[in-house]
C-alpha cells in the first residue's frame, strides 16, 4: 500500500512567508502585474493549507506517529538566522537602503541549508530552495550597490523568494490533495 506525498507543518510556514513576499514586494509592479501575482499567490496559499489539512486528517485516520517536529537544533537554527538578519539589516540600511531586501532573502536562503541535514526526506528540497533563494539574496545586494533601485531588488529578491517558497510548498500540496504516492510504506 502506498501513501500520499505529505504536506507538513513547514511546508505551511513556507507558504505563509512566500505569500507575504509576494503580497508586500510587488508593490513596485504595475497594477496589471501586481494584483495577478497577489491573486495567484494568496490561492496558491490556500491549496497548501487545504494539502495540509488532508495530511493532518489522513495522519489522524491511519494513527501514524506524528511527524517529526521542531526540535531544539532547529530553534537554534532560527535563533541565528534572526540575529544575521537584524544584525545585518542594522549594518546595511543605513549605507544602502535598497540592501535590505536582498540581505533578507541571502539569509533565509541560507537557514535552509542546516535544516536539509535536520530533515532528510526534504533534503533535496530544501537544498534547492537555499541555493535558489541564496542566489536571489546576492544577486539583490549586487544590484541594491550598483543600481540602487529598491524597487528592482523588491521584484527580485522580494517576490522571487516569495516565488521560491510558494512554489516549492504548491508542488508538495498538489501531489497531497490529487493523490500522488511516493514510497512504499513500510
Amino acid at each position: 500500500m502506498n501513501r500520499r506525498a505529505p504536506t507538513f507543518i513547514g511546508h505551511l510556514i513556507g507558504a505563509s512567508f512566500g505569500t507575504v513576499f509576494v503580497l508586500v514586494n510587488a508593490s513596485g509592479l504595475p497594477s496589471n502585474a501586481a494584483v495577478p501575482l497577489r491573486i495567484l499567490a494568496v490561492i496558491a496559499f490556500v491549496v497548501v493549507v487545504l494539502g495540509f489539512v488532508r495530511t493532518v486528517r489522513e495522519l489522524r485516520a491511519t494513527g501514524a506517529p506524528r511527524p517529526v517536529g521542531f526540535p531544539r537544533f532547529y530553534w537554534m537554527v532560527v535563533a541565528l538566522e534572526a540575529l544575521a538578519l537584524f544584525g545585518g539589516l542594522a549594518v546595511l540600511r543605513p549605507i544602502e537602503p535598497a540592501a535590505a531586501l536582498g540581505w533578507i532573502a541571502l539569509v533565509v536562503g541560507v537557514h535552509f541549508l542546516p535544516l536539509a541535514g535536520l530533515w532528510p526526506e526534504g533534503r533535496t528540497q530544501l537544498l534547492w530552495i537555499a541555493s535558489l533563494m541564496s542566489a536571489l539574496g546576492v544577486l539583490g545586494l549586487v544590484l541594491a550597490f550598483t543600481v540602487h533601485d529598491a524597487v528592482l531588488v523588491a521584484v527580485v529578491s522580494g517576490v522571487g523568494s516569495g516565488l521560491v517558497l510558494l512554489g516549492w510548498s504548491l508542488g508538495q500540496s498538489l501531489r497531497t490533495l490529487i493523490g500522488r504516492t511516493f514510497l512504499p510504506e513500510v
